[in-house]
């Protein structure tokens, strides 16, 4: 068996026929299913997913999942990774052009479609006849595309995000033009992001307040500008109390969004 490296891993499951994705359906029991590698950009292999399927409803539950795939000698290739979903509209328009039958599969409904790729993700090689791993090997995360933000693990740091849900819950929402709207959405998919990797960290943590008062009238708007939020913000580190002020504050995510050109 050769040494394999990160960029034979790369362009194995590139190459792959077929790849096998097992994931933790909605029911909670394990499923299975094909999937293909849309398109690549910076290290960061992008697929596929329809919202109202189980996979999807499956995957952004439990993101940690299993990826097999078979290199050419036979030998197989046992992926544990996280999938991170993103709503970039220029990705999803870039998976679309690389493969035209996935256009044509959504044509009646692109919004059915999102797009994710691997993080954190660590390979088993396995030689063909074998059960037991001959080497492992971890991949770095793709540079330039957005994991969200980290947050050093700290009280005050909890604290601080607690005290601006609650602030946020209490103030109500207030907007009188459509770009105050967007960024009072887009705030909001901020706080979301921020709750949702406080809440990795500190199980116990309560985010009931934006969930109480964010701006969404649908499940499906809320998905939308987290996802978009998540990518404004990038890679933030959060490390200091004055992060978060930075981050979730609406002039910052004005400006990110004018330069994205979504205001």
């Amino acid at each position: 068996m050769k040494n394999y490296t990160s960029a034979d891993l790369l362009a194995a499951l590139r190459n792959a026929p077929c790849l096998l994705a097992a994931v933790i359906g909605p029911d909670g029991l394990p499923m299975a299913k094909n999937v293909s590698v849309r398109y690549e950009e910076d290290g960061a292999l992008y697929f596929d997913a329809a919202k109202d399927s189980r996979f999807y409803g499956g995957l952004s539950m439990h993101p940690v999942f299993r990826l097999y795939a078979k290199d050419g000698d036979g030998t197989l290739m046992r992926l544990t990774a996280k999938a991170v979903f993103t709503e970039d509209a220029a990705i999803r328009d870039k998976c679309f052009a690389a493969s035209p039958a996935l256009g044509e599969r959504y044509a009646d409904n692109p919004k059915r479609f999102i797009a994710f790729f691997l993080a954190s993700a660590t390979a088993e090689i396995v030689p063909e006849g074998s059960e037991e791993p001959a080497a492992t090997l971890a991949l770095s995360d793709p540079e330039s595309a957005p994991l969200g933000i980290r947050i050093k693990k700290s009280t005050e740091l909890r604290d601080r995000i607690a005290k601006v849900l609650v602030r946020r819950e209490e103030e109500g929402f207030h907007a009188d033009t459509a770009e105050e709207v967007t960024l009072a959405k887009l705030f909001d998919g901020a706080l979301f992001v921020f709750a949702e990797a406080a809440k990795e960290l500190w199980p116990r943590m309560d985010i009931r307040p934006i969930e109480r008062a964010a701006v969404y009238e649908t499940y499906d708007e809320r998905e939308k500008y987290t996802a978009l939020a998540a990518s404004l913000i990038g890679n933030a580190r959060i490390d200091k109390p004055e992060d978060v002020t930075y981050w979730l504050n609406r002039e910052t995510l004005g400006e990110l969004a004018t330069k994205r050109g979504l205001l």
